[in-house]
């Protein structure tokens, strides 16, 4: 693989956060973070070496499917790509918090919605 570009985070939509915790932990034995300082979103870790994520509460979904975020040294840059390739953006880049960093989402060209995230 080329670069930094490898999978970052992977964003799954519920409609109940604490039944999510509940059935993760006991299926999969994922460490799932409640207190998380965003009311709408805990964090899931399902081993040291391997991806994190989050389960995020919304009642109307982008797409119905999870959000796979992919790490880029510049979100702005990845995004002129995206455009050039035929991708379109769907959410520009916004700023999560100085400890999380920040993201952005796209549409590829079949209308797949993915993100991109970066510490700066």
């Amino acid at each position: 693989m080329v670069g930094n570009h490898k999978i970052a985070h992977i964003e799954l939509p519920v409609d109940d956060i604490a039944k999510a915790k509940k059935f993760y932990e006991a299926v999969f034995d994922w460490e799932v973070t409640l207190n998380t300082g965003f009311d709408d979103y805990a964090f899931f870790k399902e081993s040291d070496d391997g991806i994190g994520g989050a389960f995020q509460k919304t009642e109307k979904r982008l797409n119905e499917e999870m959000i796979l975020y992919i790490s880029t040294e510049d979100i702005g840059k990845t995004f002129e790509k995206i455009v050039a390739a035929g991708g379109e953006i769907v959410q520009e880049k916004t700023k999560i918090s100085d400890e999380y960093g920040y993201y952005g989402k796209f549409k590829d060209f079949c209308g797949n919605i993915m993100g991109l995230w970066t510490r700066n």
